[in-house]
């Protein structure tokens, strides 16, 4: 039995085994899920530096509180969050979830750089939204964003949201 994490509908369960590790959102809470704009996510990445290696940019001004990308996820278990925790390689290239567990992420998401005021006396001008019932990760502006402008955001100032 496969259950939607938003809004509880049941649907037969999993035929194999990867589809039971497959994160299942119904089709009806999908389509409620924000689209991509016309010309699609307002940003694009590329190099910045030897020491901070690639980042994403805004390709045109950017509202506060607009979605700039929604990066969809394959949560691990927590079994294999764990084990990841010993492989710094894969490590780095895992993404923090919900509940303790870690993700693989889609789309830019890997590219983006971190500030926080502490280390880099620069504020992040993007927080990640954690959204849980559509397994995706949407990266939302904390200010207006003016084009040009790297995106960086801070873990500490992730949001976890149900759906």
């Amino acid at each position: 039995m496969i259950i939607c994490p938003d809004c509880g509908l049941k649907l037969s369960g999993p035929s194999t085994q990867w589809q039971e590790k497959a994160a299942f959102v119904c089709p009806e809470c999908l389509k409620k899920a924000p689209q991509p704009p016309p010309g699609g996510w307002p940003l694009i990445s590329r190099w910045v530096s030897a020491e901070r290696g690639r980042g994403v940019f805004a390709r045109e001004d950017i509202n506060r509180g607009a979605t700039v990308e929604r990066c969809w996820v394959m949560p691990l278990s927590q079994e294999e969050s764990l084990a990841s925790l010993s492989m710094p390689i894969l490590n780095r290239y895992l993404f923090p979830w919900v509940n303790g567990r870690r993700c693989i992420i889609s789309g830019e998401g890997l590219l983006y750089n971190f500030d926080r005021f502490d280390t880099t006396m620069r504020e992040p001008n993007v927080q990640c939204v954690l959204r849980q019932g559509l397994s995706a990760i949407e990266v939302r502006a904390l200010r207006p964003i003016r084009a040009g402008e790297e995106l960086t955001w801070d873990y500490a100032r992730a949001v976890s949201r149900p759906t």
